[in-house]
């Protein structure tokens, strides 16, 4: 009798691991799907203007090897525990099913255009705001 709540102890945990092993299994899958990698290499090669500009002297070689030492994998493995959090096992597994589909997949090709297209819009409405901003204070005497 008294093994009896061992064993069910022993069991739920294997259970609750084996679950865990496979939503993390699945979220990798999602991730690959999705190709995340290539994704943040896109946002490297947005972000690296404004790292240029920050350090003017630095050679272009620099750049060139400072770029071919990233490491996508590590981004990846940072992903995991937020999809973790904010995604249930069904939810994965539902994108991941959206993702395989022909819209999931044109949606994956589109998405470097789309997020550097956003990018530019999000440039402009931000000069924009910044602009009424002065605008604003100019009016109100600030300037």
């Amino acid at each position: 009798m008294k093994k009896l709540p061992l064993v069910l102890l022993l069991t739920l945990c294997t259970a609750f691991s084996a679950y865990g092993q496979t939503k993390k299994q699945d979220i990798v899958k999602l991730l690959e799907i999705m190709d995340v990698k290539a994704q943040a290499m896109q946002m490297i090669d947005l972000m690296l203007p404004s790292m240029q500009a920050m350090v003017p002297g630095a050679p272009a070689e620099f750049w060139t090897k400072f770029k071919s030492g990233i490491k996508t994998e590590t981004f990846m493995e940072m992903l995991i525990p937020i999809y973790d959090k904010h995604l249930s096992q069904d939810d994965i597994k539902n994108l991941i099913k959206f993702y395989e589909s022909p819209t999931g997949k044109k949606f994956i090709k589109v998405m470097p255009s789309l997020t550097q297209d956003a990018y530019k819009a999000g440039e402009k409405w931000g000069e924009k705001l910044a602009q009424d901003v002065i605008v604003e204070l100019k009016k109100d005497g600030y300037f």
